[in-house]
């Protein structure tokens, strides 16, 4: 597949474009899913490591489609991914709660420059499937960013924060918005060593994630869904878990 890597500035953000434009015969894509992942702006290296593994498994197994992966680095990250103020999980820094303003961005800013009519991203004749990506609390973002606006066809939630204050009650409340459509797709992963957490919050994402996964299996019209578990704790090779969760989405999509 051919690759072109871009660096761009997008209204407040700086986003890192990588843009995959062929099939495996080498003919244009016109169906093309597209990735927003929020990324810490302190670990913007893991990008590479992420790309390098999705490539790897595209080289084992092939695709008949083109992506496009859209990394906007988080300046804040315990404010801008999260979707309502919270007491710090631990240490001293509390949660914003400005995943609105993260959301109303990638709505009116991001995604109309990706995905203008004269984009260097996108063909005119294009067909655009949209799916946000995260780690850990950008995960959590993803799930919520999907429920909360039908732009997106699913998400690819790595290692989740559905620890987080609220979310339950939240997810409980809102199943009919994660019942839309059947071809959509939702990702979630989670580290086997991670519900071990001494933290009381913390050690509460095992029960929630499978919760989650129970609820979407469930519904009638839901996405399709997969709960991936993999070795280690929450540090281990998040890089890997993201491009995991990005390949799954475009394994299982139809693209």
């Amino acid at each position: 597949m051919d690759k072109a890597f871009t660096t761009v500035e997008i209204g407040s953000k700086i986003c890192h474009v990588c843009q995959y434009d062929s099939r495996a015969d080498g003919s244009v894509c016109h169906k093309r899913p597209i990735f927003y992942w929020g990324i810490d702006s302190r670990n913007k290296k893991r990008i590479m490591t992420t790309i390098s593994y999705l490539e790897s498994r595209l080289k084992e197994k092939p695709l008949d489609a083109g992506f496009l992966i859209v990394a906007y680095e988080s300046e804040k990250w315990n404010d801008d991914f999260s979707p309502w103020k919270a007491q710090a999980a631990f240490g001293n820094d509390g949660f914003g709660g400005n995943a609105d303003r993260t959301l109303e961005w990638l709505v009116n800013q991001c995604i109309p420059y990706i995905e203008a009519e004269d984009s260097v991203y996108i063909k005119n004749d294009t067909k655009v499937q949209r799916y946000t990506v995260g780690y850990s609390l950008a995960g959590l973002f993803g799930l919520w960013a999907y429920a909360e606006c039908r732009l997106f066809a699913g998400a690819a939630s790595c290692s989740g924060s559905l620890w987080y204050a609220g979310w339950p009650a939240y997810a409980e409340e809102h199943q009919a918005a994660f019942c839309r459509n059947k071809t959509d797709c939702i990702y979630l992963s989670l580290g086997d060593k991670e519900e071990r957490a001494k933290n009381s919050l913390l050690s509460t994402v095992g029960d929630n994630t499978r919760k989650l996964y129970d609820m979407l299996r469930a519904l009638p019209s839901g996405a399709k869904t997969t709960l991936e578990w993999n070795a280690g704790g929450h540090f281990c090779e998040p890089d890997i878990r993201v491009a995991r969760g990005i390949y799954w989405i475009l394994s299982s999509s139809g693209v």
